[in-house]
């Protein structure tokens, strides 16, 4: 995967690497809107952001602490080191999921040669090839009793499950996070033309806060007004800060540094400062000049990490049962679980993800070119 390294890169040329590279990342790399006057367009900028494939990577692993408990259930809790802090809030590691969702969404559309055609495209291409594998593997497990009883499979909850459509339980339980991801991204494509990403900051704000007035609500209302929207919200706003911001350490240490105080001290005063968190997170993220490379590949499978970690958590019982593990050791196996889920997905990336990604930008490219070349002999028959 092209990383585009050179320091000497323009903006611009930045902004044409990373639109090549948004084919095979997990989430699009993020591409910034240019202020030829001041800020980004006269700094040297890596191929893209690799602070933004940090927050992937912590968004994942987060979420992976959050559900452990299911998987070490055959275990001695007492005998377990938790750390509580991630035990309790790593469920928001879903939150800035949406907020970098929000933020790329604002880069893809800035990008040179942008259609929502093209976009929507490139998104089900991505997101519904591995949720179909991992749908059909939890159908499976459910089919033999290992993640839970058979007759918990409907042909409707499957097919809800492989169209990302909402329901209150998709087979793969982390999938209701798909189900707003889908519903966002179409929206997105219908109101960044019509009005550019002020117009979809206001929708998902609006979106927040009908959600929070009317909450609780059915499965098909909830993924469309919902106070998850406030953190898609926080990425596209933190698009618009970082848009007029130049890539130092310094602006982004802050960032991170007021995301970090908001959110271990603000949630006390208000749950909206979660998506405040996000906001500054991401946007200090994005201004991060450079990561560890392994961190960045943990970004690139970020996705592969969400999606198959439920899976490995329902087997884990029944492995440890049927290898006769010592019920004290639980805080190994935790990190074994890791260790396991991180070459899964690496092995997902690289011989299916990966590849479905470049034959559908190649299937687009050629596309294009195609509508190009009769757009111009359409023109010349004309003339």
């Amino acid at each position: 995967m092209p990383h585009g390294r050179s320091r000497s890169a323009s903006l611009s040329g930045w902004n044409r690497a990373s639109d090549a590279n948004s084919r095979s990342c997990a989430i699009c790399p993020c591409h910034l809107q240019s202020r030829p006057e001041h800020g980004m367009t006269q700094n040297q900028l890596h191929g893209r952001l690799p602070g933004v494939q940090v927050g992937r990577a912590v968004a994942a692993l987060a979420v992976f602490y959050f559900h452990t408990h299911l998987a070490l259930g055959y275990f001695d809790p007492a005998r377990l080191h938790t750390w509580q802090f991630l035990a309790d809030r790593g469920a928001a590691g879903v939150d800035l999921f949406f907020a970098i969702s929000g933020f790329i969404v604002c880069y893809v559309s800035s990008a040179p040669g942008y259609t929502p055609f093209n976009f929507l495209a490139k998104r089900f291409f991505r997101i519904y090839p591995l949720n179909a594998v991992v749908t059909i593997v939890m159908v499976l497990l459910f089919s033999r009793s290992i993640g839970g009883p058979p007759h918990e499979i409907e042909l409707e909850r499957v097919l809800r499950s492989l169209l990302i459509l909402p329901q209150k339980a998709p087979m793969n339980a982390v999938g209701w996070t798909l189900e707003y991801e889908v519903i966002f991204y179409l929206v997105s494509a219908i109101l960044i033309p019509l009005g550019g990403v002020r117009l979809l900051l206001l929708w998902c704000v609006a979106a927040a806060a009908i959600g929070a007035e009317i909450d609780p609500q059915p499965p098909m209302i909830a993924r469309f007004v919902h106070g998850h929207y406030a953190n898609f919200a926080a990425g596209v706003f933190a698009y618009m800060m970082v848009s007029r911001l130049s890539p130092r350490w310094s602006f982004s240490l802050v960032l991170l540094a007021a995301a970090i105080g908001a959110y271990a001290y603000g949630l006390r005063l208000t749950p909206w400062m979660t998506p405040v968190a996000c906001c500054l997170a991401v946007a200090g993220m994005a201004l991060l000049p450079s990561a560890p490379r392994p961190v960045e590949w943990l970004g690139d499978i970020s996705y592969g990490l969400y999606v198959w970690h439920w899976p490995l958590f329902m087997l884990s019982p029944w492995l440890a049962r049927w290898m006769r593990l010592d019920t004290g050791s639980g805080e190994i196996w935790r990190w074994c679980l890791l260790l396991i889920l991180v070459l899964v997905a690496s092995a997902s990336w690289i011989w299916f993800e990966r590849p479905i990604n470049r034959w559908a930008s190649g299937w687009l490219a050629r596309r294009s070119k195609t509508a190009v070349v009769a757009g111009a002999a359409s023109s010349d028959v004309r003339g």
